[in-house]
């Protein structure tokens, strides 16, 4: 599992994330992995996932068909990129399943993973039904996200930056999730 963190504060956001990659049970440590990062740049945006390590090859492979980066400035364009994004998995790559184990009673679809985006414009979230969520101060998604909360909490009136609230908040995951780990990667972002 993973841990993902995004931090505007004054004009920055500082997106962070841990390095830890699992196979089943089997942990893949970052050193002998040559792909360990978890965020990666979009245009003049920062995104990074949380959930199964196929979406990174497929979100990759996804992002390189296109001529020029997509928008990801607002949350109706998070929610168009992903809304394609969902069609096309469902239409091109057939290695992701329905979900079988789902709620029924949801009409929603379930993607099965999270993504944070911070653009030069905000933060936001993708939950697994696609919904996108804009925050003004922090987000966490993955595993590690509540521990990661409540360091974002205490943090975010502190005279820390942004990154490194966020580094701190990634860390504080690393050491109390067992699901977490490696080492702490941070992208900082101007805001516009």
């Amino acid at each position: 599992m993973s841990i993902i963190v995004a931090v505007r504060k004054g004009d920055q956001i500082a997106l962070a994330a841990d390095r830890m990659h699992s196979a089943g049970s089997r942990r893949e440590h970052e050193e002998n992995l040559v792909a360990s990062a978890k965020l990666r740049k979009v245009g003049s945006c920062c995104m990074g996932g949380v959930g199964w390590s196929v979406y990174d090859n497929i979100l990759d492979h996804y992002l390189g068909s296109f001529k020029r980066a997509p928008s990801l400035t607002d949350q109706t364009k998070v929610f168009d990129f992903f809304l394609k994004f969902w069609k096309v998995i469902r239409k091109k790559y057939q290695v992701v399943n329905d979900q079988p184990d789902r709620d029924d009673r949801s009409p929603f679809a379930d993607i099965d993973a999270e993504f944070m985006i911070g653009s030069p414009k905000g933060i936001f979230a993708v939950s697994r039904d696609l919904s996108v969520m804009e925050f003004s101060q922090y987000a966490a998604i993955g595993s590690g996200e509540k521990y990661a909360y409540g360091a974002l909490h205490a943090l975010y009136k502190s005279k820390r930056t942004a990154e490194q609230i966020a580094k701190a908040a990634v860390e504080s995951a690393v050491h109390f999730e067992q699901t977490c780990g490696g080492t702490t990667d941070v992208v900082v972002i101007r805001v516009r």
